[in-house]
């Protein structure tokens, strides 16, 4: 487990960026100010710094979106993306957060409690390369750094493990998600929110597209 740096201040300013239900902004923010998302049975304590993010705006990740594993909190697989780039594409939304934020962020994320000690990857090694694993943590344990803005690294999180289960995502999972790509992409039409999930695995083999369908576009 990463050790706390004096040298780096928690209030350091990192971009978050998420792809799955965390595209809401008010679902993100129970992971900030505490509380329980709607559809979700689980409630998180929010981050010790409880200050809103300082901006948000969509951003593109060109890494394969899928469902995998079970979340009791959804009833369902939960989003991953997968660790190596590609020419996949993957709609998500980022926040600017404090470090100390994104920390806390991540132990929320993994059913660690909050305050806690530092597990997120120090400063210098943002400029060792593009992944680091979290000692310890196998669901979203796997820091991603896609790139910069304002001179802010821009950083996700997806799974360690290989052994996942791809499965199918549950509607409240789902019509979180497509809320939060219309709030994220406001000229996305519904119908092509169908089109960008339907074909992502654990939705294209194990959920019927009428099903889908009704679930997105309310038929």
């Amino acid at each position: 487990m990463a050790t706390r740096n004096p040298l780096i201040p928690e209030n350091q300013l990192v971009w978050y960026a998420g792809y799955g239900s965390n595209l809401l902004r008010e679902r993100f923010e129970c992971y900030i100010k505490g509380g329980k998302p709607k559809g979700s049975t689980r409630a998180y304590p929010g981050c010790r710094d409880k200050t809103d993010p300082c901006a948000d705006r969509p951003v593109t990740l060109r890494h394969e979106f899928f469902f995998a594993d079970h979340s009791s909190s959804w009833n369902g697989a939960v989003g991953f993306i997968r660790p190596v780039a590609s020419n996949a594409t993957t709609l998500a939304r980022m926040y600017l957060i404090s470090y100390g934020q994104f920390n806390d962020v991540v132990r929320q994320e993994n059913g660690r409690k909050v305050p806690g000690d530092i597990i997120v990857p120090l400063y210098e090694d943002l400029s060792r390369g593009a992944h680091w694993e979290i000692t310890g943590v196998r669901l979203y344990g796997r820091l991603i750094k896609t790139g910069m803005l304002d001179e802010h690294p821009i950083l996700t999180f997806t799974t360690t493990r290989d052994d996942f289960m791809v499965g199918p995502p549950s509607e409240a999972y789902i019509k979180m998600i497509v809320q939060g790509l219309e709030e994220t992409y406001p000229c996305m039409r519904k119908s092509e929110i169908l089109d960008y999930l339907s074909p992502a695995e654990g939705i294209r083999d194990a959920i019927p597209g009428d099903q889908l369908a009704a679930w997105i576009l309310g038929r």
